[in-house]
């Protein structure tokens, strides 16, 4: 049967998509598009409601070709009109470079930071040329940690006094593009407010319905601490229960990444399936009730939805919702509903509602991951029939992870850099256990006042969170368990895709053409590989990374690094992670010292704070560096980095090592930095300060 006419939702869906795309990457306002759009709506609904003007069969692709162009266009301005940047009124053409107030309300519940509580604020109004101003818009805003900011909740409303600032660009090559994250937020701006710079307003303005789901979540929350489930226990439960992530330490996220089983903790349409069969068995009394089907389609919808948004309306949250909405409706009234336009139909829903879902990591891989398991896994299974119950559910877990993991795998190296070569065994233990521990959380939560059931329930859900922590950590623990250090372009990235297809269409049709073709694919990907091998055997580069009061500065030749900082940050790894292993994994670095001292090699010759590194001469100047610059001779440098606030004067080490270019790295305060630009400035001096131009990349 054809998906195309099964499926016509699919048809939709891909115009609709590519005029998202377009609109994200190629923003351009007109009104003219909108008026376009309905000229071509108009000619459709007169083609489809007069019949002596409808499209003959031969020229039915004039109708499609007007209908995809009016989907492409619709879904164009949809997302500039959702592009909040865009409205006159947003508060960003009021802000100035200044202090400022601004009446906000906090959009959803805060998160908690070492020093910081960090909230989304909705501009409601601010104060410009001394006037109150209607605004909107969202900001990011981090509020210092105290008693009183802690009171902070969900809708109440504040007039602070900050200045809003552009989120910065990502500060170092390699690194996660927080601005851009944001942005797809609608989130342009940050401000940081001290104690004592905001107020309560009094009012608070939440959406009823979301405020109840999330002091429900606190109140289930309050359930498992009441019941002695605390520490990673409570982290990864309450994450995999109810979507609070805020407990999970970096430890514990890269043990489940490591071994392919992070999906768990991100509540995603296993959970949502299994709180479905749940409800659906409890109202299994409406289905011999007069209109029953009707009334159970109906409260599961709402308690599914109710669930969703205790569980924070994330992507897999939002696609296993909306495809169970459908499903659930389909079966009320006896209808088949195909799986292909079911899924298309909760992507064009959840796009029409907010057209940047799609450029979510989240969003693209549960899509991904379901279509993988809808179209792939059956294949699979069909390879092996076992009569034994229990060697079948392990098959069948086994080739749900195979299917999910070929249709994920290539964006998961593209974002990620890495495979957990370790995943069918982990997530043999983590799904049939995670699943067990959904039944007993929410057993817990029916019987929480039952404190003598509750106790037993709480124990039992503790030791099998604890079980698939510990799992999980041993699993990541053993040897080659997690291949790092992959890099692909989004080009590449394509083309593996294309190689999957490709592949599946030749083991399902057994088309010759088909293998030649991914074949030939494979050869384009390797050329390109080996390109970038030749390129990378080429580099020679220089680097002073933008890492907060740290000095960081990095040697690459070839394949090979040497990173001279700190011993605290050599041994800090998510601080690593975050900042440069990134990018040395694009550079395609396999040979890594990190040192803080001396050291020699055939092109790098570190001795206390002088550097030769190939033809270039460079001197670090630190607080560690005992002579004066009149004590030390004359030796011209190419690079002069400063780090730790030294107390040397800049017109002195002009004079004496006459730099082509200083670097102020991020050791430094931004007052010292000032200090020191404006003595280059008057010396006429070439400078490079990392905090604000992020950092220095120099090709040698």
């Amino acid at each position: 049967m054809n998906i195309w006419n099964q499926a016509p939702f699919v048809r939709l869906l891909l115009p609709f998509l590519t005029g998202i795309i377009c609109a994200v990457y190629l923003p351009f306002q007109s009104e003219y598009i909108s008026y376009f759009a309905l000229l071509l709506l108009a000619i459709l609904s007169i083609t489809v409601l007069v019949p002596r003007l409808n499209f003959s069969y031969k020229k039915t692709w004039v109708f499609g070709l007007l209908l995809n162009t009016l989907l492409f266009l619709l879904a164009y301005q949809l997302t500039i009109v959702n592009t909040e940047k865009f409205d006159s009124k947003h508060y960003t053409h009021y802000s100035t470079n200044g202090p400022q107030y601004a009446y906000i309300r906090i959009a959803e519940p805060f998160q908690e930071k070492e020093k910081s509580i960090k909230v989304v604020g909705e501009i409601k109004r601010i104060k410009h040329n001394g006037s109150w101003l209607n605004t909107n818009g969202k900001a990011m805003m981090y509020f210092k940690k105290d008693s009183i900011s802690l009171q902070i909740n969900y809708g109440d409303e504040l007039i602070v006094h900050t200045t809003f600032k552009p989120v910065p660009p990502p500060q170092n090559p390699g690194e996660f593009n927080y601005r851009r994250f944001l942005s797809f937020h609608n989130v342009y701006e940050q401000a940081y407010i001290n104690s004592g710079n905001w107020l309560q307003s009094g009012t608070n303005s939440s959406n009823p319905l979301l405020k109840y789901c999330i002091d429900l979540r606190n109140a289930l929350l309050d359930v498992l601490r009441k019941n002695h489930i605390a520490g990673d226990e409570f982290a990864v439960g309450s994450a995999l229960l109810l979507g609070f992530e805020d407990k999970l330490d970096a430890d514990i996220i890269s043990a489940y990444s490591s071994t392919g089983a992070l999906h768990v903790l991100s509540v995603s349409g296993l959970h949502v399936a299994i709180v479905y069969l749940i409800f659906s068995w409890l109202l299994f009394f409406l289905d011999k009730v007069k209109h029953g089907n009707i009334i159970k389609a109906t409260a599961l919808i709402i308690l599914l939805w109710l669930y969703s948004a205790l569980t924070g309306l994330s992507p897999s949250v939002l696609r296993a919702a909306t495809m169970f909405s459908f499903i659930i409706i389909g079966k009320a009234y006896n209808r088949y509903t195909n799986i292909y336009n079911t899924l298309a139909a909760s992507a064009f829903l959840l796009l029409a509602f907010d057209p940047y879902l799609i450029m979510q990591v989240g969003f693209q891989l549960s899509y991904l991951a379901v279509i993988g398991i809808v179209y792939i896994q059956p294949k699979i299974y069909a390879w092996f029939d076992f009569n034994n119950w229990l060697l079948d559910q392990v098959w069948t877990i086994t080739s749900v992870s195979i299917a999910a993991q070929i249709a994920t795998f290539p964006l998961g190296l593209h974002y990620f850099h890495q495979f957990p070569n370790y995943f069918l065994l982990s997530n043999l233990l983590v799904i049939p256990v995670s699943t067990a521990i959904v039944y007993l959380g929410v057993a817990l939560f029916a019987f929480a006042k039952l404190s003598f059931i509750a106790g037993y329930l709480g124990l039992l859900f503790g030791w099998c969170v604890w079980f698939l922590n510990q799992s999980v950590i041993i699993i990541e623990k053993w040897p080659y368990a997690l291949l790092q250090g992959i890099s692909i372009s989004v080009f590449e990235t394509w083309l593996l895709y294309g190689v999957i297809i490709l592949f599946l269409y030749y083991f399902i049709q057994r088309r010759f053409q088909y293998l030649v073709i991914a074949l030939l694919v494979c050869i384009v990907i390797l050329f390109s590989q080996l390109i970038e091998q030749h390129q990378q055997n080429k580099q020679k580069k220089f680097i002073v990374y933008n890492v907060p009061k740290t000095s960081a500065i990095d040697f690459i030749n070839a394949k090979s690094n040497v990173l001279l900082t700190d011993t605290a940050f050599a041994k800090n790894e998510s601080r690593l992670l975050f900042h440069v292993r990134h990018n040395w994994w694009d550079l395609g670095l396999n040979n890594t010292k990190i040192i803080s001292d001396s050291i020699r090699t055939d092109n790098l010759y570190i001795s206390k704070n002088f550097i030769q590194f190939h033809t270039k001469k460079i001197l670090h100047i630190n607080e560690a560096i005992q002579a004066t610059a009149g004590s030390v001779p004359v030796v011209p440098v190419d690079y002069l980095v400063i780090s730790e606030n030294t107390n040397l004067k800049i017109t002195d080490l002009i004079n004496c090592y006459h730099p082509r270019i200083i670097v102020f790295d991020s050791s430094n305060s931004d007052y010292k930095i000032k200090k020191w630009k404006e003595d280059c400035s008057r010396y006429q001096q070439n400078f490079h300060a990392v905090t604000e131009s992020g950092a220095f990349v120099a090709d040698i």
